[in-house]
């Protein structure tokens, strides 16, 4: 009968501390409508339960971060994507918010060597247009420029994404004539895309065969 008793009295305790302490799955689920409703508030509330459960969980951290961005804090919103980052290195959801809270952090130390040393280790078109384009944002048009050009040599004609990047730094450079080449380059990996087109008219340049001496695949 004391054994009986003490497995009732165990039994009743682990139910009570399971009552008291809602599990993460249910946390989640009331973050996660809380989020898509817009009560960024008591959606940061559910998830900071989560993270402080449960540190290492990255998704919690990640929307975290992204309450954060909405409710005016990008720096919480850094320090939590940092850890969901750590976790999560090739999640490029992520490591896309993390640039964006360092951004709007005004934190341009950090988001420089963050999307350089990206660049560096994964060796990737997007990677390397991303910190192009992030480069230009922080008003650093020289490394802007290498890393786009690095981009398109990563490219090799097998995409128009940064070839038009290029030409929009160009444009905002005041360099018509790169601008003119990158659209023509753009416009010969891809004749249907109705922006290089537009680009071109815009330029003078009536988009046809004969304006780069190749038919376009």
């Amino acid at each position: 009968m004391k054994i009986i008793s003490l497995l009732i009295t165990a039994t009743a305790t682990l139910f009570l501390t399971a009552c008291g302490q809602p599990s993460t799955t249910a946390l989640m689920e009331k973050g996660n409508f809380a989020m898509w409703q817009g009560r960024w508030s008591d959606a940061a509330e559910k998830y900071t339960e989560i993270t402080q459960l449960h540190p290492g969980d990255w998704e919690a951290h990640f929307n975290l971060g992204k309450c954060l961005l909405e409710l005016g804090d990008p720096n919480g919103a850094a320090t939590s994507l940092e850890i969901a980052n750590t976790v999560v290195p090739k999640n490029l959801e992520v490591s896309d918010l993390l640039a964006e809270s360092y951004l709007a952090a005004g934190n341009e130390n950090k988001l420089f060597t963050f999307l350089e040393t990206q660049a560096k280790e994964q060796q990737t078109v997007r990677a390397w247009t991303r910190f192009a384009e992030y480069a230009m944002a922080i008003s650093d048009p020289d490394t802007a420029m290498i890393a786009i050009n690095t981009a398109i040599v990563l490219d090799n004609g097998a995409t128009p994404k940064p070839y038009i990047v290029s030409a929009s730094f160009a444009e905002q450079l005041g360099d018509d004539t790169l601008a003119i080449q990158r659209w023509k380059e753009a416009w010969a990996i891809d004749a249907t895309n109705t922006q290089v087109a537009d680009a071109l008219r815009g330029h003078g340049v009536i988009p046809g065969p004969t304006m780069t001496g190749a038919v376009p695949e």
